[in-house]
């Protein structure tokens, strides 16, 4: 590489700085909604906090949005209503912080695939694997050293390679439907003695085409699937704590003000919050978990957790936004 082309400024913004990837089908029909350039921004930086966090969730307040958008608060508001109207976003407001009710959390902002792109992504190309480029340029690096060696008994190929459960059964159907009654006999007894191979009558009604498939079928049966040796567990393992969302926990916050007063929220919130992650509702769903603790708190019924520690804690608390939700 020359000098000048090393120090060109386009290879320093692609070689060092970060850039924003977006995923082709979503852009498009982002472009093919006539959605304003504003609310874009709104929505790609949701996109991208979402993204790096994991959860496709995120806690950005509302001036921050508008002063990295290079937009107005009233604009980011319409834009959010926009985007919420289409199916984009989701926001759900966490409630007030318990120890300054004067302050109103921010709220939980979640970014969604529209149903419309849903029903559509299959017909979208997909990305070359780089592990699949990888593979073949290792397969025909050894291709001549295994040509040496002595050659292996190749592994028969699926006939039905490609369809779904409920179309292979159809096709394999069709098949034996045309075996006669002593054709059909012997497939059975290669079914269950696992053999490759079987015979078929001199007036078989199978073409040669579909004597071939069920002989390639019966070549797969028989191989199986490579199967683990089984290990003996000594005994059962524990189970594995659950990590609540934001997003879930924003909403249980709101719930649980909505129902109880100020000072008694953040005790109820966290006794729920461990019991849904490692204590007895830790075992259901988490929306039904939270169903189940809410109809204990409306009903004046709930306890405090069993062996919950005394000074467990967690962070809860979400930051504090001045401005008004939009």
């Amino acid at each position: 590489m020359s000098a000048e082309y090393s120090h060109d400024p386009r290879v320093r913004l692609t070689r060092e700085k970060y850039f924003s990837l977006r995923p082709k089908p979503l852009e498009r029909w982002i472009w093919s909604q006539g959605i304003p350039a504003s609310a874009e921004r709104v929505f790609w930086l949701h996109w991208q906090e979402g993204h790096l966090r994991g959860d496709w969730c995120s806690e950005i307040p509302l001036k921050r949005v508008a002063r990295e958008c290079c937009l107005d608060p009233s604009t980011v508001t319409r834009s959010y209503q926009l985007l919420s109207k289409l199916g984009c976003l989701r926001r759900t407001d966490p409630g007030r912080d318990p120890a300054n009710p004067f302050q109103q959390a921010t709220a939980v902002t979640e970014v969604r695939i529209p149903t419309e792109l849903l029903t559509e992504l299959d017909r979208h190309p997909n990305r070359r694997s780089g592990n699949r480029e990888q593979g073949a340029a290792t397969k025909v690096a050894v291709a001549e050293p295994q040509a040496a060696a002595q050659p292996e008994t190749a592994a028969p190929v699926d006939p039905f390679a490609g369809l779904r459960g409920r179309d292979r059964l159809k096709a394999l159907a069709r098949l034996t439907a045309a075996l006669s009654v002593t054709e059909e006999s012997r497939y059975k007894e290669a079914l269950r003695t696992h053999r490759g191979h079987m015979e078929f009558e001199a007036q078989t009604r199978l073409s040669a085409q579909e004597q071939g498939t069920v002989l390639q079928f019966l070549a797969c049966v028989s191989r199986g699937p490579a199967r683990a040796p089984v290990q003996v567990l000594p005994g059962p393992q524990p189970r594995q704590s659950r990590q609540l969302s934001v997003f879930e926990l924003a909403r249980l916050r709101r719930e649980i003000q909505r129902l109880t007063s100020v000072e008694a929220a953040p005790e109820l919130l966290r006794q729920v919050v461990w019991s849904m992650e490692q204590g007895s509702l830790q075992r259901f769903p988490a929306l039904h978990a939270l169903h189940i603790a809410l109809k204990k708190i409306r009903e004046g019924v709930w306890t405090r957790p069993n062996r919950m520690p005394p000074n467990w804690a967690r962070a809860l608390n979400a930051p504090l936004e001045t401005c008004r939700r939009a």
